[in-house]
């Protein structure tokens, strides 16, 4: 009997060591960089909708890696994005911009895979709709009958401008600072 999607993402979290919740209830969230984590504030946009996207791990097969959360983000911006949820899309494009400079091959193969389906969050079902049915099902549900028209090239310009800023602005920063300090 396959799992449904409550008790597959039950085992998702534990095998991932997120808790029983996903981190949910968790005032901080963790990103990974290899040996070191950086806490993000775990906001009520990131509250509501983690689960969408730890459903989309559950559906794609990728792993939590940053080659695999690239794909993932990849898969997600394809296959529909965040709608009005302005944190998560932010998360999301700056995966993509990761993995398009690390991970291009993978980031292309899940954008064009998600370009033939939803995601959960444009299911038009309920968390709690979601949790009752299998993965499998979930997947036929969320199959598209022709591929949407999303261009990869818009999406990895965007993605890459979005990862790209942060490293711009404290190279802007560290020169401002240096600056200042040798004269």
């Amino acid at each position: 009997m396959e799992l449904t999607i409550q008790s597959a993402l039950a085992i998702f979290y534990k095998d991932n060591n997120f808790g029983e919740d996903g981190g949910v209830t968790k005032k901080v969230a963790w990103i990974k960089f290899g040996f070191f984590s950086v806490p993000i504030p775990n906001a009520e946009s990131r509250k509501k909708n983690v689960c969408f996207h730890d459903i989309g791990h559950l559906l794609t097969g990728y792993d939590t890696t940053w080659k695999g959360e690239s794909a993932g983000a990849s898969w997600e911006i394809a296959s529909g994005g965040w709608g009005n949820f302005v944190f998560p899309w932010l998360l999301t494009l700056w995966a993509m911009g990761l993995g398009v400079v690390f991970y291009p091959k993978e980031v292309y193969r899940a954008f064009i895979l998600g370009r033939s389906s939803r995601n959960p969050l444009g299911s038009n079902l309920t968390i709690e709709e979601l949790l009752k049915m299998t993965v499998s099902d979930l997947k036929l549900h969320l199959q598209r009958k022709e591929q949407n028209n999303k261009s990869f090239m818009l999406w990895l310009s965007i993605s890459f401008l979005v990862f790209a800023t942060p490293f711009f602005l404290g190279a802007v920063l560290a020169f401002e600072c240096w600056s200042f300090f040798t004269n």
